[in-house]
C-alpha cells in the first residue's frame, strides 16, 4: 500500500486503491469489486466501520482528520479528502 514518504503526494489514484484495500480486508470483499464511486452504504460498512477506516487512512497516511469534515458518502469522497489533507498537513 502506497504511504506518505519524502513530502511526496500519493495520486488520487493511489490514495483509492489503498483505501479500496482496507475496505477489501475489512469487509471480506474482492478488492476488484469497490470502485471510487462505491458508496460506504453499498460496500457495507456502517458508521463505527467508517470511523474506523478514516482512523485507518489517519494512520498509513500519516494525517488528521479534523472532526468536522468527516463528511463522506464514497471512496472518492474519503480519498478526496485525504489527499487534500495530506497537501495540506505536509
Amino acid at each position: 500500500m502506497t504511504s506518505v514518504k519524502d513530502n511526496q503526494t500519493p495520486s488520487l489514484d493511489e490514495i483509492s486503491q489503498t483505501l479500496a484495500k482496507m475496505v477489501a480486508d475489512k469487509m471480506d470483499i474482492n478488492v476488484a469489486t469497490i470502485k471510487p464511486e462505491s458508496t460506504l452504504e453499498e460496500l457495507g460498512l456502517d458508521s463505527l466501520d467508517t470511523f474506523d477506516l478514516i482512523f485507518n487512512a489517519e494512520d498509513h497516511f500519516h494525517i488528521k482528520v479534523p472532526n468536522d469534515q468527516v463528511n463522506i458518502s464514497t471512496l472518492q469522497d474519503v480519498s478526496t479528502l485525504v489527499q487534500r489533507l495530506i497537501v495540506e498537513q505536509q
